[in-house]
Order: C-alpha cells, then structure tokens, then sequence
C-alpha cells in the first residue's frame, strides 16, 4: 500500500516560490550558470516533492524521500508517536510520525497524509508497536 507525504502549505510556497524566483532571475539577467543552477534546483525540487512516499509492501515499510530510499523491517518498529520535530526528514510537513526501530534504536520522522490507516496497516503486521502520545 502506498502512502503519499502530506504536504504543509508553507512547504509548497517554498517549493513554488523558489523556482520563480530563480526563473525571474534566469530571464532579467541570462546567464548559462545561472540557468543550470536554476534547472539542476528545480529538477532537486521535484524529485523531492513528488518522490517523497511510504509503501508497506508484504512486511516492510520502504520509505522514499526523493533520491532517499530506506527499508525497515516492520517487526523491528518498536514505537510511533506523533512528533512535530522540525529536524530534516523524508516528510513534507511538521506534523509528523516518529518511528523507533531496531537496530540500535534508530529514529525517522514520517508524514503520511492519511497518519490513521498507516499506523493501522503496521499494527496489522506488527501488533507489539507501542503507541506514544
């Protein structure tokens, strides 16, 4: 099951706002650089906006956050809780999930649009997750 990212609006004005901007600048002062820069940062833009996605695939969650791939066991999750943690992440908004998983204790912030069906889907697999609040 595929999950997409749910995007914050202050996260879309960015991702319009700067691709203007640079194409502004690309047209009142041309410049060969310029224009690639603002190409190769529009290209970037995209493949995070649009690549950014959660699948739950047989017994995995592979999470994709533009050229960003991770697989994580869904018996290894051991916790979610809801976080708002502003930290870099494959995730367009800051209302976001924390999922704790083995090994080692690692930590990813998530952002599923539709947050309820995706913490059940891994609770189907996985009842032994541990919600937080």
């Amino acid at each position: 099951m595929v999950f997409k990212s749910k995007v914050d609006i202050w996260m879309a004005f960015i991702f319009i706002l700067v691709p203007i901007s640079m194409l502004y600048g690309v047209i009142t002062e041309p410049s060969a650089v310029l224009l690639l820069v603002t190409a190769f940062i529009i290209v970037l833009l995209c493949i995070l906006f649009f690549g950014t996605k959660y699948v739950i695939e047989a017994d995995e969650l592979i999470i994709y956050g533009g050229i960003y791939k991770k697989r994580i066991p869904i018996k290894q999750i051991r916790s979610l809780r809801p976080s708002k943690n502003p930290l870099s992440a494959p995730a367009m908004s800051i209302d976001r999930i924390e999922i704790t998983f083995d090994p080692h204790i690692q930590v990813i912030l998530i952002s599923p649009k539709e947050k309820e069906l995706f913490v059940k889907k891994l609770l189907e697999i996985n009842p032994n997750i541990t919600l937080k609040s």
